[in-house]
């Protein structure tokens, strides 16, 4: 098993849910979590996934070891008001069963591009939080006909970053990844937001989260393709960002033409927790906007 995974167990270990009423319409009290769960065949794999909210389609890809679970409620609630929100397991997690594949980044590319095949959604904005923006990359590339926008949050562009940080946390005990999850003044300041993580639904497979690191182990980067990337794009990243560095997206933003990018002071990896109707807002008006200010020429 590798080593890697040892985190996970400890790091699933700070999470308490927190649940709200259940409803279908995103007002304040309103918890995704609580929206049926569909399923779809896509690639040999059952695929869970949730829909809701009113709008132009946002297909929101999970990263590494998470469920959609994972998604920050006051995040998603928002963005709920003004987009179709599409959500999913990643195969092996969650609701989602692993399928005879071996993963792979351009895999789990794939298996965004099929839900939105299976709800015939023609062209849709993605999202895709670190190794979810990875498989949003792949798909993006892949399937160009199928993005209206893209929204990568806590990117890379090659594997060695996120290998690294991997690696790091491997070696670290309950309190170094708890440390790791917000800048540590932010987090003296705000000691409730560990009460505010929710839990997963169940205990991953390893099997499954080492497979997805030798996915990544196995990637071969975007770094040569995403000059040919013609769509709006928004890099999101917390300038204290110890697993995917600001520099990364920073890079990303150099070589798509007309990238936009968000960048948070104070704020780690999980900034979305930190500064979600934020992050939101910066979301829905890049989503609105695009990078097309001027209209193209006929």
């Amino acid at each position: 098993m590798f080593k890697a995974t040892r985190f996970l167990w400890l790091f699933l270990a700070f999470f308490a849910f927190f649940g709200c009423a259940a409803k279908n319409s995103p007002d304040r009290n309103w918890d995704f979590r609580a929206v049926q769960v569909e399923r779809a065949r896509i690639n040999g794999a059952d695929i869970g996934y949730r829909s809701f909210g009113r709008g132009e389609p946002l297909l929101m890809i999970m990263g590494y070891a998470g469920e959609m679970d994972v998604w920050d409620q006051n995040l998603v609630r928002e963005l709920a008001r003004s987009f179709r929100v599409i959500m999913f397991d990643n195969r092996g997690m969650g609701y989602s069963t692993a399928g005879p594949e071996p993963v792979s980044m351009s895999l789990l590319g794939r298996d965004a591009g099929g839900l939105l095949d299976h709800l015939e959604i023609d062209k849709a904005h993605v999202m895709g939080w670190s190794m979810g923006s990875v498989a949003a990359q792949e798909l993006a590339l892949a399937r160009p006909e199928k993005i209206g926008s893209l929204v990568l949050y806590g990117s890379v562009s090659e594997n060695g970053p996120v290998l690294k940080a991997l690696e790091r946390m491997g070696r670290m005990d309950k309190q170094g990844l708890r440390d790791l999850l917000f800048p540590a003044d932010w987090a003296k300041a705000h000691p409730e937001i560990y009460g505010l993580l929710p839990s997963p639904r169940k205990s991953p497979d390893p099997n499954v989260v080492a497979g997805q690191r030798q996915a990544l182990v196995e990637w071969p980067g975007t770094v040569e393709r995403l000059s040919g990337l013609d769509k709006p794009v928004l890099l999101v990243v917390g300038e204290q960002d110890e697993i995917t560095p600001a520099r990364e997206s920073l890079k990303i933003a150099s070589l798509v033409k007309g990238a936009w990018i968000m960048r948070f002071n104070s704020a780690g990896h999980w900034l979305m927790y930190q500064a979600p109707q934020a992050v939101a807002r910066g979301v829905a008006n890049f989503l609105r906007t695009g990078s097309r200010l001027v209209p193209e020429p006929d």
